[in-house]
């Protein structure tokens, strides 16, 4: 686990190696372990590393890494769990000299060198990585790659002078001197539906973060993104009850899982879990304890004083079952409310989702006990419809939406009971909220899932942003294929519709339940879930292994019948089934949790509200109109006498207020 920078003009000489080494260095909290630089002979490219030494600690191991005649030079973040099984196979072309014992970089370059950059399909892992290749010295040609579901990230500009960088982090790239922090207008308008900007958007102008599955090809003719990998599902390999019974499917979870996590021990470092007290957190305990001679380090967190928003009761009697070696941590609500200027710094560009701050603590409390690896429990519940709104959205599509499309004139047929059902329910009272925005989209024949954080729509978007005109913006994006047409506009829709028209005639019934999950591995899960991820354990130098995104168990999951999923209403139901060896029946069973700072009392409770409506007037987003000010104040000041409920709103508009003030403005005074 790493930091990886580099910069590349074609044909030219670029930045000198002081630039790279300073855009490097403001990510120094990715790679404690040790620093490196990389020059072409003719100073077109420059790459530059941070190492956080997880597999093969010795020098040997250092990068960038050159191979032997200099013509290929590669920096690596991620870890390839089966790199001992890719090297043997290598090994015996016996054209390779090794030099290291057991590196996965060393790896990664030969496996480059053999088969190009389909050798990423040989990997079980979690990469992002830029090689330079020069054996066709009449083209030379960068690859940028991200790994299949987006665990690692990557970002990519072009400078004015043509000039190519790209980076772990979005602040490596804003240390260049031709790399200005200006918002992205359109971005900001999807921000505030989704809490992130879908990639490869960033709330950066012109910066692009490369989306999970994707690469890119840069070389003097220009760059070229395109899909090497995609979860998609298709009725043709969707396997039926008959094909598959509940049983066996429950055994094969298992043994996938178990597989899972076995390939993420791979360490020469101490490594370890989070456990929440959930149910996937839980199971990892539980199998990898199976897998070790030694206990299990797990780590848990809560807040002082807030009983109901802590689970420790629960990860407690996993520790106990376990004989895990259990480590513990209390933050109280002022040090979590201090840490949000940092918060905003650490995330490049905002994440609304709060939990985001026991997280960076939980990582600091896994430093500090001297551990550098934790599994995570992130993707079960995207996988194996987890969530409440999977059966939510099942019902109002098996009630309303499958007739309604079922064919041209069954659309002919149902729409005047559509639009009289809208406009009956508009004036039901009762019926508000998200069902009567289901209604409404099920009126325009939009997709009626959106994703699982979708946060500002219907009225209250309406209310928020009266006007599009402050949002309205050219995006130019330098790399051909990368950026679909309908991100560009001040749609959110025609975003999620750009990611579903993937699915159209590939799908069995319910189509929705299908829906869900890919939406979900598009938008949500790298952009949102393991983006905090990355982002906060890393700012502590902790690498976060992610054993439920395993592409054979996401594989797996993409092909099970819903009815093994969701049954009864209830979801994750063979991951349930799966679990039930291991842990309490109440355990498995007992409602979603969740974890996040508490906000809804933040807002009622001590100055957090105060302060909040200050940095909301203070920033230059209210002055330029972005929002109806008064409308947000107003949301504000309900929440702040209990009268609220509106805590996630105005939570995503806070971290785009802090962001911007940070960020854009340059001010320290955040909040």
């Amino acid at each position: 686990m790493c930091g990886i920078v580099g910069s590349f003009c074609p044909g030219r000489a670029g930045s000198c190696p002081d630039v790279v080494v300073r855009m490097r260095d403001r990510m120094a909290h990715r790679g404690p372990d040790g620093t490196g630089i990389w020059c072409a002979a003719d100073r077109s490219c420059t790459l530059g590393h941070r190492r956080l030494s997880i597999i093969d600690l010795s020098p040997d191991a250092n990068q960038p890494m050159v191979n032997d005649d200099g013509t290929v030079a590669l920096t690596f973040n991620g870890e390839i769990y089966n790199h001992a099984d890719v090297r043997k196979e290598l090994e015996a072309f016996g054209k390779y000299r090794w030099r290291t014992d057991h590196s996965d970089t060393e790896m990664l370059l030969h496996a480059y060198e053999e088969w190009g950059v389909d050798c990423v399909d040989r990997f079980y892992g979690m990469f992002a990585f830029a090689v330079y290749d020069a054996r066709d010295r009449s083209r030379p040609i960068v690859h940028l790659v991200r790994d299949r579901v987006g665990i690692k990230p990557l970002y990519v500009t072009r400078t004015a002078a043509g000039e190519w960088l790209f980076a772990s982090e979005i602040r490596a790239l804003l240390a260049h001197p031709d790399v200005t922090a200006e918002m992205d207008p359109v971005a900001l308008w999807h921000y505030l539906t989704f809490i992130v900007a879908p990639a490869p958007l960033t709330m950066f102008r012109g910066i692009f973060k490369i989306p999970a599955g994707h690469r890119i090809a840069i070389d003097g003719r220009g760059a070229r993104a395109e899909r090497w990998w995609d979860s998609r599902p298709d009725r043709a390999r969707m396997l039926t009850e008959k094909d598959l019974g509940e049983d066996e499917a429950v055994a094969e979870l298992t043994r996938l899982l178990k597989q899972s996590i076995a390939r993420r021990m791979v360490s020469d470092v101490p490594f370890g879990v989070l456990l929440s007290g959930g149910v996937d957190s839980s199971l990892n305990v539980a199998l990898m304890s199976e897998l070790m001679s030694r206990p299990v380090t797990t780590f848990t967190i809560g807040y002082e004083g807030k009983e109901d928003y802590n689970e420790f009761q629960f990860a407690r009697r996993v520790s106990e079952r376990y004989r895990t070696d259990h480590h513990e941590t209390l933050i109280d609500r002022q040090e979590a409310q201090n840490f949000l200027p940092l918060l905003v710094r650490l995330q490049d560009e905002p994440i609304a989702d709060n939990v985001c701050i026991p997280l960076y603590f939980l990582a600091r409390l896994v430093k500090q006990s001297g551990t550098t690896v934790v599994q995570v429990g992130e993707g079960a519940d995207e996988n194996f419809l987890g969530y409440w709104w999977c059966e939510h959205y099942r019902q109002k599509y098996e009630s309303v939406y499958r007739p309604a499309l079922n064919g041209l004139e069954g659309w002919r047929r149902w729409l005047p009971a559509l639009k009289a059902l809208a406009a009956k329910t508009a004036k039901t009272p009762g019926l508000g909220g998200e069902d009567l925005e289901i209604q409404r989209r099920a009126d325009r024949g939009q997709e009626l899932f959106w994703g699982g954080a979708v946060c500002w729509w219907g009225d209250m978007r309406s209310r928020l942003t009266p006007s599009r005109d402050p949002f309205a913006g050219t995006i130019e994006c330098p790399v051909d294929g990368l950026l679909p047409e309908s991100f560009r506009s001040l749609d959110s829709h025609a975003v999620v519709r750009e990611y579903l028209s993937l699915l159209d005639g590939r799908l069995s019934e319910p189509e929705v339940l299908q829906k869900i999950p890919y939406l979900e591995m598009k938008l949500r899960l790298p952009e949102h879930l393991l983006m905090r991820v990355d982002k906060l354990t890393m700012a502590h130098a902790v690498e976060a292994r992610v054993p439920f995104l395993d592409h054979d168990v996401v594989n797996f999951a993409m092909r099970l019948p819903a009815s093994y999923k969701l049954k009864d209403g209830v979801g994750k139901h063979v991951l349930k089934r799966a679990a039930e060896p291991y842990l309490d029946r109440d355990m498995i069973y007992r409602r979603k949790q969740g974890f996040g700072a508490p906000m809804e009392e933040w807002f009622r409770e001590g100055d957090f509200g105060r302060r909040s409506l200050a940095a909301f007037e203070r920033s230059h987003l209210t002055r330029d109109g972005y929002f109806d000010n008064d409308y947000f104040r107003g949301l504000l000041r309900d929440q702040m006498d209990g009268s609220g409920g509106y805590s996630f709103q105005l939570w995503t508009v806070l971290n785009a207020v802090l962001w911007h003030a940070s960020w854009i403005e340059g001010r320290e005074d955040c909040f």
